[in-house]
C-alpha cells in the first residue's frame, strides 16, 4: 500500500466551457508514491481534469496544492511528466535525436535515453525514424519523453491506447517498477482489469464530480460486487 503522505490535493475544481459545467466542483487527494486512478465514462471530464492540474487549461474556480504549498507552473515544469491520449511526435527525427533534443531542454545527459527505450521496450529502436513507428510503438516512446526529466509525479492518459495484450501488461509492470523507485502515477484508463491490478487507490468520475474515492476493493464492497466492472457500473447508475 502506497504511503498515505499527501502530495497533490486538488480543492473545489470547477470548469466552465460557456454555459457548460464540465467539472463541478472536484476534490481529490493523491498520495506520495501511489498509483492513483481515475476512471469514468467518456465525456465524463478525466482528461480537462488532468489538464488543469498539469496547468493546460485553467479552472473556473478552486485550487490545486502540491506539497502543501499552491502548485505552479515551475512545480508542473520539475517535477511532472506527461503522456496525452493522442501522443504525435515529430515525424522527420529520429527516437535517439527527439530524445537528446528533451534531454537538453531539461537537463538531462543524453544517455538518459538509451536507458528509457530500454525501458520501454524500444531497444534496438534508436535511430529507426518516427515516421515509421506503429502505433503502439508511438506509445510507448510517449511514455520515454514522459519519463525524461525523472519526474516525481507521472501523469498517463489513456496510456495503453493502441497496445496489444503483451505490451499492456508489460506497461502495468512498468508502473509498477516506477511505484518502488518512489514516483506517484495518476492515470486514466477504460480497460478496468489493469486499474485493479495496479492502482492503490481509485476516484470515480462521473457528470463531472468524483463519485467514489478509495480502493478498488472498497468500490466492490460497497456494492456488493464481484468484480470492477461491476462495482464501477453500479456506482455510476447511483450517481
Amino acid at each position: 500500500m502506497a504511503n498515505q503522505e499527501s502530495l497533490i490535493l486538488l480543492q473545489n475544481i470547477a470548469k466552465r466551457f460557456g454555459s457548460a459545467e464540465i467539472l463541478k466542483g472536484i476534490d481529490l487527494e493523491i498520495n506520495k508514491g501511489e498509483i492513483f486512478g481515475l476512471v469514468g465514462v467518456n465525456g465524463a471530464g478525466k482528461t480537462t481534469l488532468m489538464r488543469i492540474l498539469l496547468g493546460l487549461a485553467r479552472c473556473s474556480r478552486g485550487r490545486i496544492l502540491f506539497n502543501a504549498k499552491n502548485l505552479t507552473g515551475r512545480d508542473v515544469q520539475e517535477h511532472f511528466g506527461f503522456l496525452p491520449e493522442n501522443f504525435i511526435p515529430p515525424q522527420n527525427l529520429t527516437a535517439r535525436e527527439f530524445l537528446n533534443i528533451l534531454s537538453l531542454g531539461v537537463r538531462q545527459k543524453e544517455k538518459n535515453a538509451e536507458y528509457l527505450l530500454g525501458l520501454a521496450g524500444l531497444s534496438g529502436q534508436e535511430n529507426k525514424y518516427l515516421r515509421y513507428f506503429s502505433r503502439g510503438m508511438i506509445q510507448k516512446f510517449g511514455l520515454c519523453c514522459a519519463l525524461i526529466k525523472d519526474p516525481q509525479v507521472v501523469v498517463l492518459d489513456e496510456p495503453t491506447l493502441g497496445l496489444d495484450p503483451p505490451a499492456q501488461e508489460n506497461f502495468m509492470d512498468i508502473l509498477n517498477n516506477l511505484r518502488a523507485a518512489g514516483k506517484t502515477i495518476f492515470f486514466s484508463s477504460h480497460i478496468l482489469y489493469h486499474i485493479e491490478r495496479v492502482c492503490d487507490r481509485i476516484g470515480v468520475l462521473n457528470a463531472g464530480k468524483i463519485v467514489f474515492s478509495g480502493t478498488c476493493r472498497d468500490l466492490k464492497a460497497k456494492h456488493n460486487a464481484s468484480d470492477l466492472e461491476e462495482a464501477f457500473l453500479r456506482e455510476i447508475c447511483a450517481n
